[in-house]
C-alpha cells in the first residue's frame, strides 16, 4: 500500500489527521493536544510535519505546541500568511505550489469557507487520497478535479432538519453553517459522494460531523441512501470518523 490515512480527532471540537507512506509521516492541522497526537502518532507513524487547512481554532489550536513540542514543521499555502502573523512561530514553510515530503507530493486547492481554506490532495507511487472539509458548496470542478483519488476524506457537517430544530443556535449562527461558506450538508455530501464513487473512488470517510446537528448514523444512512439511489450501492467503502477516538486507518 503506497498511502494511509487514519482521522487522529475530526470534528467541530478539534481536528488533526495522520497522512502517511511507507517512508513518510505527517498530520493535517493540530486542533487537538499534543497528549492525544503523541499517543496516535506512537501508533501510527513519527510524522514532523504538519499541513494546515485553515486558521480556525479547532484546527489551529495546539499547532505552536506541535512545532514547541515536537520540533515539527507547519507547512501553509501562502495566502494564509497575513491571517498566521503572530500566532505560530518556529519551523515553516510557505508554498504556493506542490510540496515534495519523501516520497508524498502534496498538492493544495482552495474551498469556500468563511476564512482562506484548503483541502489536500497526497500522492504516492501512483496512489492518491485527497482530504476535503470546511466547506459551504462542492464545485462541480472540485468534484472532477478529485474523482481519480483511491479514497476521499469529505465533510458531512450538518444533517438539514437537526440544524433547524436546534434551539441552542441563533438565526445567524445557523445561516452562516448552511451558508455557501460556511459547511457541507449531510445531503450534499451524499450528492457529492455518489459522484466520486460513479467515477471509481472506492474508500470514502465521512468526516467533520457536528455533535450538535449531526449524528454518525444520520450521515452514514443519508449517503448510503444516495449510494442506493445511483446504483451504486457497496461500490466503496464508506466510513465515518469521530471526535473522540481514532477512525479506521484506509490503506490504498
Amino acid at each position: 500500500m503506497a498511502l494511509r490515512i487514519c482521522s487522529i480527532a475530526s470534528g467541530s471540537k478539534g481536528n488533526c489527521v495522520f497522512v502517511g507512506s511507507d517512508r513518510t509521516s505527517l498530520v493535517v492541522d493540530m486542533g487537538v493536544c499534543l497528549t492525544r497526537v503523541n499517543a496516535a502518532l506512537s501508533l501510527l507513524g513519527d510524522a514532523r510535519d504538519i499541513f494546515l487547512t485553515h486558521t480556525h481554532s479547532d484546527h489551529l489550536r495546539y499547532v505552536p505546541d506541535g512545532m514547541a513540542k515536537r520540533g515539527m514543521t507547519l507547512h501553509y499555502n501562502r495566502i494564509l500568511r497575513n491571517s498566521l502573523r503572530g500566532r505560530v512561530g518556529g519551523l515553516c514553510d510557505e508554498f504556493s505550489g506542490d510540496v515534495f515530503l519523501g516520497d508524498i507530493t502534496v498538492s493544495s486547492f482552495p474551498v469556500s469557507h468563511d476564512v482562506p481554506c484548503f483541502g489536500y490532495s497526497f500522492y504516492s507511487e501512483g496512489s492518491k487520497i485527497t482530504l476535503i472539509t470546511d466547506l459551504g458548496v462542492m464545485p462541480r470542478a472540485t468534484l472532477e478535479a478529485i474523482s481519480d483519488s483511491d479514497a476521499v476524506f469529505i465533510e458531512a457537517n450538518y444533517d438539514e432538519a437537526m440544524l433547524r430544530a436546534n434551539t441552542k443556535y441563533p438565526p445567524m449562527l445557523k445561516e452562516r453553517i448552511a451558508g455557501a461558506r460556511g459547511h457541507l450538508s449531510n445531503s450534499d455530501c451524499a450528492e457529492s459522494v455518489a459522484y466520486l464513487v460513479g467515477k471509481g473512488v472506492t474508500k470514502i470517510m465521512l468526516a467533520h460531523l457536528s455533535e450538535e446537528n449531526n449524528t454518525p448514523e444520520l450521515a452514514l444512512a443519508t449517503v448510503e441512501n444516495a449510494l442506493s439511489r445511483y446504483n451504486l450501492a457497496r461500490k466503496a467503502d464508506v466510513m465515518v470518523a469521530g471526535q473522540r477516538e481514532l477512525s479506521q486507518l484506509i490503506e490504498v
